[in-house]
């Protein structure tokens, strides 16, 4: 089967899988029943799923291939279960999508050909050609693949490790890159530069929509505008590497790029209608698995998410509710247990050693 082919599936049943994932946890929570939200959260969940799971794995030196057969089968079994029972729900999400579509169809045509148009422009013509960061994000599956272990061997080297790398190995969505490339026969490059890059950008584009549509309060003109003049000035910005667009275009498919075009720009959106309605719980509990599932594509969010956690204080503050100072209470905590867990390994608290 043809690596294009495979890419294609493996898309789809990404997007099938955080759409499900998505279903259930929005059932679970009481979020509210909509499909682009359950995708995107869908996402993170899925992600905290997998490193709950693989972390320990990855320590005992248990096989990929082993970890992989396991895991699909989880997964499948998990996806069904959740197609039977919430059938019902699925379907109802899918009609309010449909009936969404129709509603707004003035913005869902450009916004369906700009998402289309700016994927392929990324996976076609933003292909960054060197860069020390790409044997990190290739280097780490592609060992997976190779040697059967994950993350045990230097990614420039090849020389066996030591100790497991204490800023890479709570990023176990490089794990899970290794554990389908080797179930599927995908080649590293093609999962992480193009299918990762492919949902990370079509995430970002959800997330953009999402901020211009509350922005426009949900007036179709207004959020038009806002959406394309979002883009329109990020694009101005392209050229330098220390702004957001060039994470966005050039190198979405690392973990710090992901985190700087997906969970940041969401977080910053729940932060807002967390401030516009602290009596809604549903805003405090994405968020916190906003910052969960973001660590587990990058520590990078460990750094940022305190600063944008910090920025928000002053308006907690000033709102006076009590409810608010619970919210932002809970967030450090679970970005902090991250810290906490950096720092342990920085120490040598926490055994890292590679024991073979």
């Amino acid at each position: 089967m043809s690596q294009l082919l495979l890419a294609v599936l493996c898309f789809i049943c990404y997007l099938l899988i955080y759409y499900l994932v998505g279903v259930a946890t929005s059932k679970i929570l009481k979020f509210d029943n909509n499909l682009l939200h359950e995708l995107v959260y869908g996402m993170f969940v899925y992600g905290i799923l997998f490193f709950v799971y693989v972390l320990p794995l990855k320590f005992k030196l248990v096989p990929v291939s082993t970890i992989g057969v396991i895991w699909a089968l989880f997964i499948s079994i998990l996806c069904l279960l959740i197609i039977i029972i919430l059938r019902k729900y699925i379907k109802e999400s899918l009609s309010r999508f449909f009936k969404g579509i129709r509603k707004w169809k003035l913005c869902f045509i450009p916004v369906a050909i700009f998402t289309i148009g700016f994927i392929l422009f990324i996976l076609i013509f933003a292909r960054l050609p060197f860069g020390n960061n790409q044997v990190w994000f290739l280097g780490w599956p592609a060992n997976g693949v190779l040697h059967n272990e994950l993350m045990t061997y230097d990614t420039s080297s090849g020389v066996a490790l030591e100790r497991f790398p204490n800023d890479r190995y709570l990023s176990t969505f490089l794990d899970h890159s290794a554990v389908v490339c080797k179930l599927t026969g995908l080649h590293v490059m093609v999962e992480v530069r193009t299918v990762l890059s492919a949902i990370f950008t079509l995430m970002q584009v959800i997330i953009v929509w999402e901020l211009a549509r509350y922005f426009g309060k949900s007036d179709q003109k207004k959020s038009l505008f806002a959406f394309f003049m979002y883009w329109s000035i990020r694009n101005l910005l392209v050229g330098s590497q220390i702004l957001p667009n060039y994470f966005s275009i050039f190198r979405n498919y690392e973990g710090k790029g992901m985190v700087m075009i997906v969970p940041l720009p969401l977080l910053f959106l729940l932060l807002w209608k967390m401030y516009d309605h602290p009596e809604d719980t549903s805003y405090m509990w994405k968020a916190c698995i906003t910052l969960w599932g973001a660590m587990t594509y990058s520590l990078s969010m460990m750094f940022s998410a305190p600063f944008v956690l910090v920025a928000f204080a002053p308006f907690v503050l000033a709102r006076k509710d009590k409810r608010l100072i619970r919210n932002l209470a809970l967030m450090l905590f679970v970005s902090g247990i991250f810290v906490v867990v950096y720092y342990l390994g920085r120490k040598g608290i926490i055994d890292l050693t590679i024991h073979r």
